[in-house]
């Protein structure tokens, strides 16, 4: 009943930040939904005026060649830099699960009940990883509703599909700073050093497409495993899925192992 009840805790310690961020990004995607029918009949000339820009500087805002269609228009407005943005969620939630507990002075009050470490950890990362599908359905709904709105129907399902898509790459981002709290306790080091490698990884992965000295180093990248156009557009690479929650799952351990060992700051 207690780690029923802790998992429940977190997930409703969580609910301003599902709902603040599953509707602050959804109010964006609203925002990017209500200008395409202003821009639609201009979406071609403008694609053809952006192939003139420098290839850096279109690789870190997706594919234009599809600015004309509906999919391609949130693809560059929204799928291609949500992700990043949604990170910060991510980061800022997974350092407080450990870290932030331990700096108030709570982290010893959990532990004080019969539970053991790993237990903790795994519930308050599992409310965690509820919090980030719920908050990608959210944006889902929202999405959907406003397509329909606008008389934009015949995709809706591709839109679905590609918000879900976020789902593993933040995952990714969130099992990365769990590690970080764990193993640098402090979780401003955490918060900078879990941002400095995922935007980092995002810039890697965008430059890496257009510079011939970075190429050899994409897959290190996690955004190196998240396509947007994929889901919009034909399959999703499920391959590339399979990576980022394995990736989640080893971070995941780590963290559990690090955690077992280390002293509790009182």
């Amino acid at each position: 009943m207690w780690l029923r009840n802790l998992f429940a805790k977190t997930l409703r310690d969580l609910r301003g930040q599902i709902l603040g961020w599953g509707i602050g990004a959804g109010l964006i995607g609203v925002m990017v939904i209500f200008l395409y029918p202003s821009f639609k009949d201009q979406t071609a000339a403008l694609s053809e005026m952006l192939k003139s820009y420098p290839p850096a500087l279109m690789a870190f805002f997706g594919d234009f060649s599809k600015m004309g269609t509906y999919l391609g228009w949130l693809n560059i407005e929204f799928f291609s830099y949500g992700p990043p943005i949604l990170a910060i969620f991510a980061v800022v939630v997974c350092t407080g699960l450990i870290a932030g507990e331990e700096e108030k002075g709570t982290l010893d009050l959990l532990l004080a009940h019969p539970i053991r470490r790993w237990r903790l950890i795994t519930h308050k990362f599992a409310a965690f990883v509820v919090a980030t599908v719920l908050i990608m359905v959210v944006i889902a709904i929202i999405f959907v509703g406003s397509s329909v709105m606008i008389g934009e129907t015949s995709q809706l399902g591709r839109i679905t599909l590609a918000t879900m898509n976020i789902v593993p790459i933040t995952l990714a981002g969130g099992a990365l700073a769990l590690m970080a709290s764990v193993l640098f306790r402090s979780r401003r080091l955490a918060n900078m050093v879990a941002l400095v490698v995922i935007i980092g990884s995002w810039f890697l992965e965008s430059l890496g497409k257009v510079v011939d000295v970075l190429k050899p180093y994409r897959p290190i990248a996690l955004f190196h495993y998240y396509d947007s156009s994929g889901a919009l557009f034909g399959a999703i690479n499920w391959s590339d899925v399979e990576i980022l929650l394995a990736l989640t799952a080893l971070l995941f351990i780590i963290s559990v192992l690090a955690f077992q060992r280390r002293d509790i700051a009182v």
